[in-house]
This record gives structure tokens, C-alpha cells and sequence, in this order.
């Protein structure tokens, strides 16, 4: 469920390219008589019990451990890791903080640095750690494309490096495994809150893409996925290009602000990742369109502000054991096991359910630190 991505350029394509990345401003009812007949004859392939059903279901908390049953061997002593994290934005940082965490735990060094936000920074990082004798590397939100030489240099130095978030369909050589939650998934089951929050009576929707991040194209799939299945009453009126430098800047609000003041009827937004979130505050505070829920997946901040009322809904795992997954991995490629395939589980957050959990994340009810360690056979 992973694609090849873009890379984290700064700045907006030209129209052209936009055209060609399949990411230009789509306004449905510009479609031709005849093809919009065709789809209205077709009966919604997404039933209002079925979204109810399963947006019930995806709001319950975690309260299992899904990690694999196989022991990935004996914990070796004595070594160390650095967690890269790749831009300042709360899910890498809380999944970077993560590996280092499980690396203490199990008696490690674990270190953790910024890679200042560009693939040059990234690379940096890299190659100091591998310099430096780490005895593996982790990366949070990279892409893997532009950071293969630091990978090619941790597997020559025989360092494991792990790429947590943002995975791709053929990794480069030397990335032992790539952490991520089922992204498509997650965005179906935004699409489905939609059709049971409107009571499958239909609405008009505004979607984000951005290409820079691999596993948000695979999370926007899933969304247009649903909003296609619940038939013609629901539409992406507006598909339009965000870059991650839109993340939390005056000129990321401005450029929602005006999707909205744009599209009066639209009353949803699939903003990508929860990491918009504070763009889609600032834009509702512009333009007074408290009418407008945003929709994000990753969910890692914003739950105080959905308990105070905001009009946000978020699905994802704890990001926190992304780094345990990490060290899992981490440690069957130090005992040369193979790899295992890992099922991360995930939550929804809305207002119903966003005051049974306390702090600012989505967070497992269980200990998922306990079940880790318990299957590393560390006391």
C-alpha cells in the first residue's frame, strides 16, 4: 500500500507538472452529461450501515498487541542507534523519540537528532551517525530515494537502517524494513465518517494531495476510494497541490482560507495528514468557516483542541511505537531473521470519543513497552 514519492521539494510545481502529477484542481461537475449519468445509475457501492458500522469499530481503543509472536533473537549488548527524524513536525518526532526509548530499554544508546529538514540535512545526519559507529540507524519520515547513499554507507559499515513512515514500493539496498500503519485503509475509514456523519445524504468535499509524502498519496487513495463507493451525492469538488511548506505557515492558512471562502458548500476538507491540522485552525479562524470539518490522518497533537470543540477528525496509530517496531526489525536484521510483515494498529478520533484518552496523541490502551520487551526476552 506504499508508492514511490516525490521528494520533499519547497517549492509548487509549475501548472504543467501539476497536470502531468495528476494533482491539478478537479471540479466534478465539469464532467461531460453522459459520464455523470452513467454514475448516478450505479448504485453507491458504500452503504450507510457499512460506514457506520465501520467507523464504530475504527473509534474503539487499541487494546491489543499486534506485534509478531516469533522472537527476533537474542538482544545483543553493548550497542547503539541514532534516530533521525526529518522535519520538526510532532509524528517524526514522537516516532524518533520512539526508537530511542526501546534502544534504553533494552540497554542501549539511543540518540536522537534533527536532520534539518532537507535531504542534504538528512544525509548529513546519516553519515555522522554511521561516522560516529552507530550500530544502527532509524529515519523517520525520510524518503528513502534521496537518502540511498546514507543507506548504501550504514550497510557497508553494517549498520541495520530502518525507515519509519513514508515507505516505497522498492527500497533502496540496505533498508532492512520501512514502519507504517495501513495508510489506505485509514483513509477509507475518513471516508466513510463522512457518509456517516451526513447521514448518506451526500456532500461536497475539498482533498489535499501532496506527492512529496508516499504514504499520504497512498492515505488520499483510500479517501477518494470511499467518497467514489458512496456514490454521485458525494463529490471532490477541489483536488489541489499542498507542499509540506505549507505545514503550520501563514501562506499554508492563506491558501486553505481561500479554498474555503471558494467553496461555500464544501463542508469537509481531507487535509492529508493531522500534520495540517494547525493550517486548517488558522484558515477556520480567517474565514469564520466553523462549518468546515477537516479530516487527517497520523493524528499526534491536535486531540486537546478537537476536546475543546474543533471541528477535526483524525485517524492513526501510536507513533510513539513506531520507534519499537523499529527496534524489532532492528534487531532480526542484527541476528540475520528475516523480516516479519507488522500490523500497526490505528484509532479514530473525533469528538465522541476524544475525552477517553488523556495527552495530546493517539495512544494504545494497553503496554505495548511491556509486550515489546516480554517478546525480546528483556526483564
Amino acid at each position: 500500500m506504499v508508492e514511490p514519492r516525490a521528494g520533499r521539494g519547497r517549492r509548487l510545481l509549475p501548472l504543467t507538472a501539476v497536470v502531468g502529477a495528476g494533482v491539478a484542481i478537479v471540479s466534478m461537475t465539469a464532467l461531460p452529461a453522459a459520464s455523470a449519468t452513467r454514475h448516478r445509475s450505479a448504485g453507491p457501492k458504500l452503504t450507510l450501515a457499512k460506514a457506520r458500522a465501520d467507523v464504530v469499530a475504527a473509534r474503539k481503543p487499541m487494546t491489543t498487541f499486534t506485534g509478531p509472536t516469533t522472537s527476533p533473537g537474542a538482544v545483543p549488548k553493548g550497542k547503539s542507534v541514532v534516530s533521525i527524524y526529518s522535519v520538526p513536525a510532532p509524528l517524526p518526532q514522537r516516532s524518533a523519540a520512539g526508537v530511542a526509548d526501546a534502544a534504553k530499554a533494552i540497554g542501549w544508546s539511543g540518540k536522537v537528532v534533527f536532520g534539518n529538514g532537507t535531504p542534504t540535512g538528512w544525509l548529513a545526519a546519516i553519515n555522522t551517525a554511521v561516522q560516529g559507529g552507530a550500530s544502527a540507524v532509524a529515519m523517520s519520515a525520510g524518503v528513502p530515494a534521496l537518502i540511498a547513499p546514507g543507506i548504501a554507507k550504514a550497510k557497508a559499515a553494517g549498520a541495520p537502517f530502518v525507515d519509519i513512515f513514508n515507505g516505497v514500493k522498492n527500497p533502496p539496498p540496505g533498508l532492512v524494513a520501512q514502519i507504517g500503519p495501513p495508510e489506505r485503509t485509514e483513509g477509507y475509514r475518513l471516508a466513510e465518517w463522512v457518509v456517516q456523519d451526513t447521514g448518506g445524504k451526500g456532500a461536497q468535499i475539498i482533498a489535499y494531495n501532496s506527492p512529496q509524502f508516499s504514504d499520504l498519496q497512498v492515505a488520499l487513495a483510500g479517501f477518494k476510494q470511499g467518497i467514489k463507493d458512496a456514490g454521485a451525492k458525494y463529490q471532490i469538488v477541489n483536488t489541489t497541490l499542498s507542499p509540506a511548506t505549507d505545514i503550520g505557515s501563514s501562506a499554508g492558512a492563506q491558501r486553505m482560507a481561500a479554498l474555503f471562502l471558494k467553496y461555500p458548500q464544501a463542508k469537509f476538507i481531507f487535509c492529508l495528514s493531522e500534520s495540517w491540522a494547525g493550517t486548517f485552525a488558522q484558515a477556520v479562524q480567517s474565514t469564520g468557516r466553523h462549518d468546515v470539518t477537516g479530516l487527517g490522518t497520523d493524528g499526534d497533537f491536535f486531540l486537546p483542541q478537537i476536546r475543546k470543540g474543533a471541528n477535526f477528525v483524525e485517524i492513526g496509530p501510536d507513533t510513539s511505537e513506531y520507534g519499537w517496531f523499529a527496534m524489532d526489525a532492528i534487531l532480526r536484521a542484527m541476528n540475520h531473521k528475516p523480516q516479519v510483515k507488522y500490523n500497526v494498529p490505528f484509532r479514530l478520533m473525533d469528538k465522541t470519543n476524544a475525552k477517553s484518552t488523556n495527552g495530546p496523541a493517539i495512544a494504545n490502551s494497553y503496554d505495548f513497552k511491556s509486550a515489546w520487551l516480554k517478546l525480546w526476552g528483556v526483564k
